[in-house]
């Protein structure tokens, strides 16, 4: 089941941290074999720095306090939202209540809400983002909730670099297009791959402006940069897939103990 999807960069980044790591640790690992004096057994000390050491060691010279992790979702909006910025302002609220909640890392990100649609980017340590997702079931449960049919569309962990500095929300004065116009016989990865690719973009085209253009950049991006936005009528299609998670889906899969009846354990 396709339910999670990686940028290529990022991939290539971990892998080559991660491979340069495992060569250190090897070398630690023949330096304290070949040790005057010391056994076979030697190599299994416990005062030797492991994988996971040197990882958690690099997180604490960039001063994070847990690992950053990535969510990207889309949602659909409710026809009674009148006023689309209440969605902003509902997130706004959600992150201010969760960092004094919950012990992690800042949130950065970035939400665009189109005329029916959101895609929402949050950035953060990967206790938030459960509160975050759990958050979404139950506004899709609840009466008074802004959205519908969400879906994820990726959960990246252990990200070297945030994608955004901050996070803040944008509303995409743009027609409604029609839903039915995308179609594909690529399979839904490909289709997600192609929307977190422009997201990327996106994001990388806004880093290099200069703050003093910065804002008014994000106020026209249909205008400034349409070709970096995912298309209405993508984002619909991907709505409608099955093989991406819900938030219960989601929540269900990963969270959940998987209840396993040992032979054992069996009535006889």
């Amino acid at each position: 089941v396709a339910h999670a999807f990686w940028d290529t960069a990022g991939i290539l980044k971990d892998y080559l941290f991660t491979w340069s790591l495992w060569k250190q640790d090897e070398k630690s690992k023949i330096k304290m074999a070949a040790s005057p004096g010391g056994d076979e057994d030697s190599v299994f000390d416990a005062g030797r720095l492991s994988l996971f050491d040197l990882i958690l060691e690099r997180t604490r010279a960039q001063n994070k306090k847990q690992l950053v992790h990535r969510l990207v979702y889309v949602s659909k909006i409710r026809q009674d939202v009148s006023d689309r910025k209440e969605i902003g302002a509902h997130y706004e609220r959600v992150f201010k209540e969760l960092q004094t909640q919950v012990h992690g890392e800042a949130v950065t990100g970035l939400l665009l809400i189109y005329p029916v649609h959101i895609i929402h980017v949050v950035e953060t340590s990967y206790n938030m983002l459960l509160k975050v997702i759990k958050e979404l079931e139950e506004d899709e449960q609840s009466a008074s909730g802004m959205l519908l049919n969400t879906k994820l569309l990726v959960c990246t962990g252990d990200l070297n670099n945030r994608l955004f500095g901050q996070w803040s929300f944008r509303t995409l004065n743009l027609a409604v297009s029609r839903m039915q116009e995308f179609t594909t016989n690529e399979p839904i990865d490909v289709v997600v791959t192609e929307a977190l690719t422009l997201i990327i973009k996106l994001a990388e085209y806004l880093a290099k402006l200069p703050k003093i253009s910065l804002t008014n950049t994000m106020d026209q991006l249909p205008e400034k940069v349409p070709d970096l936005l995912v298309r209405q009528d993508l984002i619909e299609y991907t709505l409608g897939s099955q093989d991406l998670n819900t938030p219960s889906q989601y929540l269900k899969r990963y969270t959940t103990p998987v209840d396993i009846t040992l032979e054992s354990g069996k009535a006889t």
